[in-house]
């Protein structure tokens, strides 16, 4: 059931108009019944999976309320072990499998694992991390746990962020279903904005721009050329973000409509200043769940122990931090994808990183703009190992794109619909970034504000891709 498709609208009208006829009780039992009936529309096997998690993680949460110290570590190994277990066997087992079957053939050993060979299920990465996040947290002392059984399974099940975020903490969005909750003209205006922009972003510039994309990555195109894998990687850049993008504000949307606020999960990733700023600002809800839960727990484990206890205080300090950086970058980027691709992804940002903390008060002198201009190349860079089909094709297309150019028609013809598709959200991008606020087009003068609406209506009904292609992140 696709955001961007007729079903989705039915279903949620439903669910809209039932819910503001409903007391806080029956909203949330209606908001728990929907959830499970919108990502069993996806399939309806894998709802074991999400139950798994939800009835795992609010024991474990009760238990480690009421538990002595010593014990509540164990109910959070507990919740990690179950959730890591459901994420491991059904998004990597097959992966690792593989792997290592050839890694072992090399040298002469023949094994034949038993693969499972099953579709991965949707949002599993997200509500996993989400349910973790709870249990941590509750340990950590900062919330109690969830003594109602149906209100936590809301909490983790939420059908607007289930299946591709934001990664919501317990700490932030269970006191949102605990309490009644504000329907409003103000917040629908507000919704509806997200609403409106993140289809935009998804139908009309994302789907567009994976036309330019998807042939060109396509391992077998016989089109290529250093000219169009560059265009291509520049289209991508722009493709994922509005996919992804377009998806969290359509949640977000969705969720203010129903008096509830979700985390900022994107905040004009390319105009950051350092690749540093560009995790600040891209796909916060799991940039931040991995400093929060990873990167800090391990690099304060590390500072307490005993290793290299001789040496300096800043030798420790630094090489705890580029191993720390390293762990949790290469985790961050196998999170995406059961692929070696992916996991060089994470390597290549923490290089950069790193590089950048290295050489931070050189970088710092750098003109703004120009600044801006490396980090969004250099992101690219690592677009392109991301978009590719493995780390042999990403070579062959960087290779590709630094020694063979050609200009033909093709290539006037990729340039010109990636100028068109972009100019757009340049505008709308800029403007946000001006005014450091969500709602660009609300702060124009009323007659630009409609016909800007006008606008970008006709070019959704004109040239939106409405329930064809699936959001990039339900695959991670």
């Amino acid at each position: 059931m696709l955001f961007h498709s007729t079903t989705f609208l039915i279903f949620f009208v439903i669910v809209f108009l039932l819910y503001l006829k409903s007391n806080h009780f029956f909203q949330n039992k209606l908001l728990l019944v929907a959830s499970y009936i919108f990502y069993g529309a996806w399939e309806w096997k894998y709802l074991g999976l999400l139950l798994t998690s939800t009835v795992t993680d609010y024991f474990c949460g009760l238990y480690i309320g009421k538990s002595e110290e010593k014990k509540k570590k164990y109910f959070v190994y507990i919740s990690i072990f179950v959730n890591l277990s459901l994420l491991g066997v059904f998004k990597y087992y097959d992966f690792f499998a593989r792997e290592f079957t050839d890694l072992v053939g090399i040298f002469g050993v023949n094994i034949n694992p038993t693969f499972i060979n099953v579709i991965l299920p949707i949002g599993i990465s997200f509500y996993t991390f989400q349910t973790i996040s709870y249990t941590v947290d509750v340990y950590r002392g900062k919330l109690k746990p969830c003594e109602n059984f149906f209100d936590f399974a809301l909490y983790v099940s939420f059908f607007p962020q289930l299946v591709a975020g934001p990664i919501e903490r317990g700490i932030r969005f269970l006191p949102q279903v605990l309490s009644n909750r504000e329907v409003n003209f103000h917040n629908f205006k507000q919704g509806l904005y997200c609403v409106f922009w993140g289809l935009f972003m998804k139908t009309v510039i994302a789907d567009n721009m994976a036309d330019l994309v998807d042939p060109i990555y396509d391992p077998n195109s016989i089109n290529q050329n250093g000219a169009l894998v560059f265009i291509a990687t520049y289209a991508f850049a722009i493709q994922i973000y509005c996919d992804f993008s377009g998806y969290s504000l359509i949640a977000i949307g969705l969720a203010k409509m129903m008096g509830f606020e979700l985390m900022e999960n994107f905040r004009r990733p390319y105009f950051s200043m350092n690749i540093s700023d560009f995790w600040r600002r891209w796909h916060i809800s799991l940039s931040s769940w991995f400093r929060d839960y990873m990167f800090s727990p391990l690099y304060i484990y590390f500072q307490n122990s005993k290793i290299f206890k001789g040496r300096s205080i800043q030798f420790r300090h630094l090489l705890f931090f580029m191993v720390v950086l390293f762990l949790t970058e290469f985790l961050l980027g196998l999170w995406h994808g059961a692929g070696w691709n992916y996991a060089f992804f994470g390597v290549y940002h923490s290089i950069l990183i790193g590089g950048y903390y290295f050489a931070k008060k050189y970088w710092d002198k750098i003109e703004r703009n120009l600044q801006i201009f490396l980090t969004f190349n250099l992101a690219c860079i690592g677009w392109l190992i991301f978009r590719s089909e493995g780390l042999v094709h990403s070579y062959e297309l960087f290779k590709l794109m630094i020694t063979s150019w050609e200009i033909d028609e093709l290539t006037i013809e990729y340039s010109i619909k990636f100028l068109v598709l972009f100019s757009g959200l340049f505008v709308h991008e800029i403007i946000e970034e001006i005014k450091n606020k969500r709602y660009a087009i609300s702060y124009l003068p009323k007659i630009l504000q409609y016909s800007l609406y006008t606008l970008i209506t006709i070019s959704m009904v004109m040239f939106g891709q409405f329930g064809v292609k699936k959001f990039i992140y339900f695959q991670f």
